[in-house]
């Protein structure tokens, strides 16, 4: 695993947590954060079920896609995402408390892979895929060092 300055995550975590007015409104949150991966939650409330009462796709979505974001970014250089494709397995239901996994599995110079999965509190796997990100090379920084 690589060496990253723990300011770098801290600041990271910080401004996940912080900063994302999204996350905020919808209650999402990063709760974990080291090189290369990172785990998010979100509850879902009666705010956040489709027609059939299951948990929203795009919830299910958001989740995972803060947790890539934040890993895909952990290494302390920026990055954005180019590509998300995402299988939804199970439903979620009101109530539930979904916690999504980000693992960059490959990384280059410029692209990196993470693999994802979202679970709920009692382990079923919800949904999985994977992003693609693009590291901004000479890019603003947007993490101290």
């Amino acid at each position: 695993m690589e060496e990253v300055p723990g300011e770098i995550l801290k600041d990271i975590l910080n401004k996940v947590n912080s900063e994302d007015t999204f996350a905020r409104l919808i209650r999402m949150n990063l709760i974990e954060l080291q090189p290369g991966y990172a785990r998010s939650t979100i509850p879902i409330t009666d705010a956040a079920v489709n027609i059939h009462q299951m948990a929203h796709g795009g919830a299910i979505f958001s989740v995972a896609d803060q947790a890539c974001e934040a890993a895909g970014n952990s290494f302390g250089e920026p990055a954005v995402a180019l590509q998300h494709n995402i299988h939804f397995l199970a439903a979620g239901r009101s109530g539930d408390l979904l916690e999504a996994t980000a693992k960059v599995t490959n990384r280059s110079n410029r692209i990196g892979l993470i693999e994802f999965e979202v679970r709920n509190q009692e382990g079923l796997l919800l949904a999985m895929g994977q992003q693609l990100i693009y590291f901004m090379k000479g890019g603003k920084q947007k993490f101290n060092s």
